[in-house]
């Protein structure tokens, strides 16, 4: 089915109710509701360019820091001295 089948048949559906008012008060609150989950999963989804840049930097950086400690160039912390810097 198309976009504009799918369109024209929902209009039809609508248009079916437009006489029963509980009906439509139903609908109401239906799309109501369905267009506010709709913008809140696109606003849920949106990451800006500079939030996607920053989160591969992280990662990037991460991987030198163990290919440097795999070389032996760098000691990493262990994982109480990481738990001890978030402590305090």
């Amino acid at each position: 089915m198309t976009t504009i089948q799918l369109q024209q048949t929902v209009l039809q559906e609508v248009v079916s109710l437009m006489d029963n008012e509980k009906a439509m008060q139903k609908l109401q609150r239906f799309l109501s509701k369905l267009k506010q989950k709709e913008e809140a999963n696109a606003k849920a989804e949106e990451m800006t360019a500079a939030e996607k840049e920053e989160i591969l930097n992280d990662i990037r950086e991460g991987l030198r820091e163990l290919k440097l400690a795999r070389e032996g160039k760098i000691k990493l912390q262990s994982a109480r001295e990481f738990l001890h810097e978030l402590r305090g």
